[in-house]
């Protein structure tokens, strides 16, 4: 294992993140090497470094907030990314996107053989629904006995991406409180916290 001194904050949060085991080493270092140059940053743009490194770190589920040229390969690409972080506890399969979108339609897909439905209102084929994301996202988490839920990242520019990391509820809890890191801490049964919401 490769020793790491003098890190700074987002450096350390990759290494935060591999010790929590969510992420491997080999991408906790690349977003360690990738960090070394960046100085302690102001608030701002630190907040924005931060989710940079769970980027890095491959941590997290990404809802592209501008032209995906194709609204349903997005929304496919988002369940790939969901079942490869649950490491195999989650498989999504049938993934369907049904009707035009001036007049609404139904994102139909089964998570481990259940039959489940987003309702997706979006104005063009080249954007996705993000608030569906968000309403919808604990359909992809593990469930059962596994205590790992989504928690939305918060950007703090206006109109980016959306971002988010599976992880228990004291993880995700420890990553706000020891970095400042702009997360919605979810609890167990997948809803907001009282006081976790961040207001964009």
């Amino acid at each position: 294992m490769r020793k790491h001194t003098g890190m700074n904050t987002c450096q350390r949060l990759a290494e935060r993140l591999h010790q929590f085991g969510l992420t491997t080493r080999e991408s906790a270092d690349r977003a360690i090497d990738c960090a070394a140059d960046w100085p302690e940053l102001p608030p701002k743009r630190l907040a924005q470094g931060l989710i940079s490194v769970t980027i890095l770190c491959e941590a997290v589920v990404q809802a592209h907030s501008e032209d995906v040229d194709f609204a349903e390969y997005g929304y496919r690409a988002i369940f790939r990314e969901a079942q490869r972080l649950s490491g195999g506890a989650v498989t999504v399969t049938e993934v369907d996107l049904v009707g035009e979108p001036e007049e609404g339609r139904d994102l139909h897909f089964k998570v481990n053989g259940v039959a489940k439905c987003w309702d997706i209102q979006q104005e063009s084929d080249d954007y996705l629904d993000l608030g569906a994301i968000e309403t919808g996202i604990q359909d992809l988490a593990p469930g059962g006995d596994d205590p790992r839920v989504f928690h939305r990242l918060v950007s703090p520019q206006r109109y980016d991406d959306d971002h988010y990391l599976l992880a228990t509820t004291e993880q995700a809890a420890a990553l706000r409180s020891e970095f400042g890191l702009r997360i919605e801490v979810c609890g167990p049964d997948g809803l907001l916290l009282s006081g976790s919401r961040i207001e964009d």
